[in-house]
């Protein structure tokens, strides 16, 4: 087995609120702000993305050896929130940033 370790930072808007975390298009849990969670997962490659209401980060495609993997999720800025609430997207500007350290 391998672990995933999903870490979400303060930055951003909603810090009250939990993202859902997906693992292969399977809800696996919620993280909130400052918090971190690891999730063992069968060695190999898998798809990680995190969601809060209909907004989706972008998907990883991570191959998880038996060490792990560290991810890091945070939202964008109150600033870029609000300029995104006003000003519609293209679909290529993800409210949610999922990255691997």
């Amino acid at each position: 087995m391998a672990t995933i370790k999903l870490e979400r930072g303060t930055k951003g808007a909603n810090m009250f609120r939990k993202f859902k975390v997906f693992i292969d298009d399977d809800c696996v849990g919620k993280i909130k702000r400052g918090e971190r969670l690891e999730f063992s997962v069968p060695e190999g490659t898998h798809k990680i993305y995190c969601k809060i209401d209909w907004e989706q980060s972008n998907t990883l495609t991570v191959n998880a050896p038996a060490e792990g993997v560290d991810l890091l999720v945070n939202s964008k800025g109150a600033s870029e929130s609000s300029f995104r609430s006003l000003i519609p997207v293209d679909g290529r500007d993800k409210y949610l940033v999922l990255i691997q350290r």
